[in-house]
């Protein structure tokens, strides 16, 4: 009993100077993301990666936790995959953000939502954060946000641009309790203090949106006709409703395809993040035998599995492509899985394999019919890519 204490002990000790460190643990992170991603060094060389380690773990154990996390996260962006990343739940609450949301249409940042003191600014399209135009701080993100096209990069992002530690680490803001100045497109500005995300919670929240599409549907998927000639299948996930088996659904569509003759069939994939592809294969079959004009509707959040159902329509279904572009690839990293960090215990996820799934088509899946967004119709709740099919 004497020598297992004695060797517990040692273990312990032993496990104390290994991840005793911020240096220690990003080494760890180094040696198993290198050993375990499908190609971690697919998009940099090994010794261009090295370099970037280098810089980053120079001062890494003076980092407070949110630089290191971006520390951290920017290794991992070298890997060119959406699917690798870093989760860190309980970091979020010592985060402090400015009280206004930013959302990119295009390459265009607009406020989204915020606190109802901030009324005025909704809508507004900002183009700078403090002297630093929203062109440049998307090159920067570049380094930090792990990604394989610029529309998943943007999404992303658009999550961060209120946030201090992040700003803090890309040098737009000086620290984390920087007041920032927001230039609107009109040229005027207005000087933000940040905020912890509790007391964010806690104040009255408004959003630039006056209502939403009646079209969008929020549970996994459904089918409806929107007139009596159009049947809209809207689809949000690649996996099974536990509710409303996929089988009890296709059976459904092919029971409205039978009794009515549409002339016009829309798939909705715009918020689709994946999952299995193979469910839709089924609805695929029988949408191939359809007659009539036929649209897929894709976008920003349009994710992996997904971007290869939209795929099937188009090359074997015959379905025309509206919206915007993905932000899932169609070749790219998946089958996910993570490890953990044994000092600070966040999640680190990444790749096992490599999808090769087309030869035609690489990255981001662009629309055949491309519809130009504009704030105004994102404020009203109009849905252009719906309206372009009901002409």
């Amino acid at each position: 009993m004497k020598r297992i204490i004695n060797l517990l002990l040692f273990i312990l000790l032993l496990s104390t100077q290994l991840f005793g460190s911020k240096s220690s643990e990003f080494e760890y992170l180094k040696s198993n993301i290198s050993s375990l991603h499908k190609n971690f060094y697919n998009s940099n060389s090994k010794e261009e990666c090295d370099k970037v380690f280098s810089a980053l773990s120079s001062n890494i154990d003076s980092y407070d936790d949110s630089s290191y996390y971006f520390a951290l996260l920017s290794y991992l962006a070298l890997s060119n995959d959406s699917h690798t990343s870093l989760y860190a739940p309980d970091l979020g609450l010592q985060f402090k953000y400015y009280p206004l949301q930013l959302y990119f249409i295009g390459s265009e940042a607009y406020v989204l939502s915020g606190t109802a003191d901030l009324k005025e600014y909704m809508g507004k399209e900002v183009i700078k954060i403090n002297n630093y135009s929203i062109e440049s701080i998307i090159e920067k993100s570049k380094a930090v946000i792990p990604h394989d096209n610029d529309v998943y990069l943007r999404l992303f992002l658009s999550n961060q641009l209120n946030n201090t530690a992040f700003l803090s680490f890309i040098k737009v803001a000086n620290s984390l309790d920087d007041d920032v100045v927001l230039t609107f497109s009109d040229n005027t500005t207005i000087m933000l203090k940040p905020i912890l995300i509790t007391e964010l919670r806690s104040r009255e929240l408004i959003s630039s949106v006056k209502q939403y599409s009646p079209y969008i549907y929020q549970g996994y998927y459904c089918a409806r006709e929107i007139r009596k000639d159009t049947l809209l299948i809207s689809y949000n996930t690649c996996s099974e409703d536990p509710s409303y088996p996929i089988s009890s659904f296709t059976s459904d569509i092919k029971s409205m395809l039978s009794k009515t003759k549409y002339k016009k069939i829309i798939v909705d994939l715009r918020y689709n993040g994946g999952g299995n592809s193979a469910l839709f294969e089924p609805i695929i079959k029988l949408l191939k035998k359809q007659k009539c004009e036929k649209y897929c509707l894709i976008g920003e959040q349009t994710f992996s599995s997904a971007v290869l159902n939209a795929v099937s329509l188009k090359d074997d279904a015959r379905f025309s492509l509206v919206g915007t572009p993905t932000g899932g690839s169609i070749n790219h990293y998946g089958e996910i899985k993570s490890f953990i960090l044994p000092e600070s215990g966040w999640e680190v996820s990444y790749s096992t394999k490599y999808f090769k799934l087309s030869k035609k088509y690489d990255g981001s899946i662009r629309p055949d019919i491309e519809i130009k967004k504009d704030i105004n119709s994102f404020i009203e709740g109009r849905d252009l890519e719906i309206e372009y099919c009901l002409k």
